[in-house]
């Protein structure tokens, strides 16, 4: 994991709040449109499933890991391309990190594993220094199912990525290939309601010391097709003596489609070491190949 210093001035905080501004009512204006048409009679969610009329069985709404900082065990179904775009603006306090999109492309081998490729490009600004643009280092990685929920044995998966160092902007180089593992949990109480976790270990291709990473989310389904999460995330590391670094964050998903979601997120860090705060917007969609 990277850390960056910056200044901060008040045309940095302002310049920032309108482009981000901009990009949530843009965003907000669609969920606003959507929100006001029927919501679809003939479309349940169901855990595995969504029955579209009383012959028709249909593949189950998209799920995506973004906006979330946890992994979702769902994996994409086979012969599906999906592609998650997430938008985001950091405050780092001093200095703001944008991030335009992040993105995740992922591809369903089997209906219990897929490929994944990860790309992030980011702007750090650092007034009155020019601001720092470029891609970070791809990753690389698979998620596979290893087991359904069974009474109270969650549903789990293994997530695991590697960052690749040289296919990046010189700016974010690392020097060593920078694995990530975790594993995925979810129960789902009902139709509506869930909670899932992940527990891992994630290097950051500069040391060779790996930090712990954490998370507990909760989702509730306040409509078919409206999502609200509830999230506790952070890092530590696994044998310096470190303070736990600590962040929360919240967001609503809207299902548009069986294939297409859109959503909005934001959150704070509860200790010094996490990031002052972050606000995202984005979209997730997938198509059959």
């Amino acid at each position: 994991m990277l850390t960056f210093y910056y200044s901060d001035t008040k045309k940095a905080k302002t310049y920032t709040m309108k482009k981000l501004s901009f990009c949530l009512t843009f965003l907000l204006s669609g969920l606003s449109l959507s929100l006001i048409g029927q919501t679809d009679p003939t479309l349940v969610m169901l855990d595995t499933t969504v029955v579209m009329d009383d012959s028709i069985m249909a593949i189950e709404p998209i799920k995506s890991d973004l906006p979330l900082q946890s992994s979702r065990p769902a994996i994409t179904p086979k012969g599906y391309f999906q592609m998650e775009h997430q938008f985001k603006v950091e405050d780092t306090d001093p200095g703001f990190i944008y991030s335009y999109p992040a993105s995740l492309w992922k591809y369903g081998v089997t209906n219990n594993f897929e490929l994944r490729v990860i790309t992030e490009y980011r702007t750090i600004q650092k007034e009155p220094n020019p601001d720092v643009n470029g891609f970070l280092p791809l990753a690389f990685g698979i998620k596979a199912k290893l087991g359904e929920q069974k009474g109270i044995l969650p549903k789990i998966s293994v997530v695991g990525d590697i960052t690749v160092p040289g296919i990046v902007s010189e700016d974010f180089e690392t020097i060593y290939l920078a694995p990530d593992i975790r594993f995925a949990f979810e129960h789902r109480v009902s139709k509506l309601f869930g909670v899932g976790y992940n527990i891992g270990l994630e290097w950051d291709g500069i040391t060779a010391e790996p930090n712990v990473n954490y998370s507990l989310y909760i989702d509730l389904g306040l409509t078919n097709r409206l999502g609200l999460f509830l999230e506790g995330y952070g890092t530590t590391p696994q044998r310096e003596d470190a303070d736990l670094e600590a962040r929360v964050d919240a967001g609503l998903s809207y299902l548009l489609g069986n294939d297409f979601l859109i959503h909005v997120s934001g959150g704070t860090g509860l200790t010094e070491e996490a990031v002052e705060g972050f606000v995202s917007a984005g979209f997730s969609y997938r198509f059959k190949l």
